[in-house]
């Protein structure tokens, strides 16, 4: 089975392959060249997590370059390669969808919830999650597959996918992991800038509560801040244009993709446009890495995850922005004064250096008038009376 390209097809497609193209060599850049300082994540456990993404873009983009196999054929027909290409694109599709909530979790365990796993998680978890997308490439073609709907990865438009004759597993085994991830990103990393901004704070009675101060007093969320906030709030703003990129790279082509669910037919320069942007995400999501990693703080300067916050929130909302504090006794001015009395003590010599001493011959024997004695008077400028 084969289908014939016409003009706009073979350079829409070559058109999308070169996107993959673009996406796979920003990213073999970012990895051989430039390298992702593991410094950057130091203590975060996040750099299995950055690398796992950069694979499962390796995947998407390797999986849109095979298109220039149909660009020199001038066509896409069955087969062992369009079966590949159908297999390398949706584990790097769900690949993206997967370590991008992954990222968003692991972050929100650091900086909402101030949880620092166990060194032995992001192992387990990398191992776990790469296993799964391997299942749900497999289990598709092995479990899903009938002789009566043909094969599972075919021909899907201008390129292999999987066929049309797997609606539903089209939508729920891509297209579903895709939103689900981009959703709760979204939640995520919201929730994550609400504390350590301070507008999401959790009271002395453990409850949960969101504030939002008109202008003019936002210098109480400011006071409110801990050392963590402070040093995480600006990388956390950064972070939330993962989920916001994927969604916005997601969405044209997802409008595409259900309107051809619904019966009705979309032009081929709206799809090659949209399928364009969406191969750019290896691209996209290169340049948030190196964006992030230069507003990613230096590791030294940052205090412990574990760190525990200091419920005073609550006080300070109440008593106004007036923060309350105990006065107590202290020696520390005592200490103070001594220790600069004690470096104020110059040690003179006894006796001037160069100094000269008349010699005991030349010692008067005059009576010291006017100087201890009790039957002279002196009066005025010593001149006696």
């Amino acid at each position: 089975m084969a289908k014939l390209y016409d003009g706009s097809e073979r350079t829409g497609v070559a058109f999308i392959a070169t996107a993959g193209l673009v996406s796979l060599l920003a990213v073999l850049y970012l990895v051989l060249v430039k390298r992702v300082s593991l410094k950057t994540y130091k203590n975060t456990h996040m750099f299995g997590y950055f690398m796992s993404l950069l694979g499962a873009n390796v995947l998407q983009s390797i999986g849109t370059v095979m298109n220039y196999h149909w660009v020199s054929l001038d066509r896409v027909k069955s087969g062992s390669y369009c079966s590949a290409q159908g297999g390398i694109k949706q584990a790097g599709n769900i690949g993206v969808s997967f370590w991008s909530l992954v990222i968003a979790i692991h972050l929100f365990n650091l900086l909402f919830l101030r949880i620092l796993s166990h060194k032995a998680v992001p192992v387990t978890v990398i191992c776990i999650v790469w296993l799964t997308i391997l299942l749900i490439v497999v289990l598709g073609p092995a479990v899903a597959q009938t002789k009566a709907r043909g094969p599972y990865f075919g021909i899907s438009g201008a390129w292999c996918w999987i066929t049309s004759n797997y609606p539903l597993h089209q939508i729920y085994l891509e297209y579903f992991f895709s939103f689900m991830s981009a959703g709760f990103s979204f939640i995520l990393y919201s929730a994550v800038i609400l504390r350590v901004r301070g507008n999401l704070a959790k009271g002395s009675d453990g409850k949960w509560r969101l504030q939002f101060l008109p202008p003019g007093q936002e210098w109480q969320l400011a006071v409110s801040r801990d050392m963590l906030d402070n040093a995480m709030l600006s990388f956390a703003k950064k972070m939330v244009w993962y989920p916001i990129a994927y969604t916005i790279i997601l969405i044209p082509i997802t409008i595409t993709r259900f309107i051809e669910f619904g019966g009705s037919k979309v032009p081929f320069g709206a799809t090659a446009f949209t399928a364009v942007i969406f191969n750019l995400m290896g691209f996209i999501n290169v340049i948030l890495v190196i964006y992030i990693e230069r507003c990613f703080p230096e590791p030294s300067t940052l205090p412990e995850f574990s760190t525990k916050r200091e419920h005073f929130r609550d006080s300070l909302a109440k008593s106004g922005g007036v923060v309350p504090f105990t006065v107590q006794d202290s020696n520390m001015q005592a200490t103070y004064l001594q220790g600069r009395t004690v470096r104020a003590v110059v040690t003179l010599p006894t006796k001037p250096q160069n100094t000269y001493v008349p010699p005991a011959s030349w010692k008067t024997t005059a009576s010291n008038s006017g100087h201890g004695n009790d039957d002279d008077s002196e009066g005025p400028h010593g001149i006696s009376q």
